[in-house]
């Protein structure tokens, strides 16, 4: 079959996920590559339409071992129609858990047919100097791998003549999925400690790009040092951007959290592929 477009579907806070749907569809290397980011939720309001002619790059990624929740309304409105997708999670060397498997069965369900999957590492979200996790990644090696990726897809479908004699791909994963206990226990100590990143007003310069790049508005645009904890998703977007490092998570608990998570994801893993 030919693929004459690829377009990414992209949830990426940090960058680091666009990052790698970006080079699958490099390695796809079809006639146009359109790139459609739904990081925040004012880009989600059209539905695109697909057709057996597309293939898509959905990359989300893994918050608490699975999809993120403020991803799955929107996921789960999408009409595909036959259309073949590529299922990508992005994780923070942790483990991707059932993320994958949850991002193939919303897949299916909105009628798209899953030709390959992927799990790739990037740098965690709360990965600093201090606590680095994954740092600098996706690197070299990452982007290679998931050029090569794409070109494994493009080379598998050449072999067919349409989406639906695809083979059907086994994902790795539970049903019914892990329950994310971390984000759980989030939820419910936030009536009493608000659990977003906090502003160190000597160095805020108020330059406004913490509430950017902020995928649901919690950052007052009136005061730039305000988080509404309700809406914050912790993907610590507004972190990793301020120019002045003036934004950090300062309650001790998720400090603690912090160093272990740096100190029990030494080891580095690797992409894994399913095709």
């Amino acid at each position: 079959m030919k693929i004459k477009s690829v377009r990414c579907l992209c949830f990426s806070p940090t960058g680091t996920t666009k990052t790698i749907a970006e080079s699958i569809a490099q390695g796809i290397h079809s006639e146009s590559v359109e790139i459609i980011d739904i990081t925040k939720r004012a880009q989600r309001g059209e539905q695109p339409v697909f057709s057996e002619d597309d293939i898509v790059v959905l990359a989300t990624p893994v918050y608490y071992g699975r999809v993120p929740e403020e991803l799955l309304p929107y996921l789960t409105s999408l009409k595909a129609g036959q259309t073949p997708v590529v299922l990508v999670a992005v994780y923070g060397n942790r483990a991707f858990e059932d993320a994958l498997k949850e991002l193939h069965d919303i897949a299916v369900d909105a009628e798209f047919i899953p030709v390959a999957g992927g799990a790739f590492i990037a740098e965690h979200s709360y990965s600093s100097t201090t606590y680095p996790i994954a740092q600098n990644r996706p690197d070299e090696n990452d982007i290679q791998k998931a050029i090569e990726f794409g070109a494994g897809i493009r080379k598998k479908l050449q072999h067919v003549e349409s989406p639906a004699h695809l083979a059907a791909i086994t994902i790795p994963g539970q049903s019914p999925y892990i329950e994310p206990a971390h984000l759980n226990m989030i939820k419910e100590a936030r009536s009493m400690v608000a659990l977003t990143p906090e502003t160190d007003v000597s160095k805020c310069t108020k330059c406004g790009q913490c509430a950017d790049v902020c995928p649901t508005g919690a950052i007052s645009l009136e005061d730039l040092t305000q988080t509404d904890r309700w809406q914050c998703l912790i993907c610590f977007a507004c972190v990793k951007i301020c120019p002045e490092e003036a934004r950090q998570m300062n309650e001790p608990n998720f400090q603690s959290a912090i160093q272990a998570l740096h100190q029990n994801c030494q080891e580095k893993k690797e992409p894994e592929i399913f095709l």
